[in-house]
């Protein structure tokens, strides 16, 4: 899993040293409602944003959740995400809302200690909403909710039944920088 965090930190800066002029990053913290009735999870990580039109961005995403379960137990949580951005009213007012959708992988570790460890990979799709509030010209504070929906069945379902029931939802709030 370190190789893991490792590879895609390295390749979230050398996106950002490609895309230099054109985008944003930041950190972002915030809380992950968990499926079949969990708690949930306090979730923190980084986001990376591009330019892509006047009023699109698409955004890469990595977060991180660990838990004790049991003193032998850790509990792991990797979501991956990848965005689309739309701001409406564009990104240069102090408020900019903006609606976002794509798609990701959930990584779920449990960590035994002195033994081997089990992932699960779930790939899922999301929804959502957020706003951009610029600080200045550089600094911005961003906050989202994201409906979540993860393939972890392979079952049959159409579209239409598959998104009537979401699995969980995602609420977080950040600090980012223009580039």
């Amino acid at each position: 899993m370190k190789r893991l965090a490792a590879m895609v930190a390295a390749a979230m800066v050398a996106g950002t040293s490609a895309w230099a002029e054109q985008g944003d990053f930041g950190a972002r913290f915030g809380y992950q409602r968990l499926a079949d009735g969990d708690n949930g999870a306090m979730v923190g990580g980084g986001f990376f944003r591009w330019d892509w039109h006047r009023i699109v961005m698409l955004e890469a995403a990595v977060l991180y959740h660990v838990e004790e379960v049991s003193p032998a137990v850790d509990l792991e949580l990797w979501p991956l995400q990848f965005s689309g951005l739309i701001y409406p009213l564009r990104r240069d007012y102090a408020l900019s809302p903006y609606i976002l959708g794509g798609g990701g992988l959930y990584i779920t570790r449990v960590v035994e200690k002195d033994v081997s460890s089990e992932s699960n990979f779930d790939f899922g799709w999301h929804l959502g909403f957020g706003i951009d509030f610029a600080l200045s010209d550089r600094v911005f504070l961003e906050t989202d909710f994201r409906y979540l929906w993860l393939d972890s069945s392979g079952s049959d379902q159409t579209a239409a039944e598959v998104l009537s029931n979401f699995d969980s939802w995602m609420a977080t709030v950040g600090i980012g920088f223009r580039l």
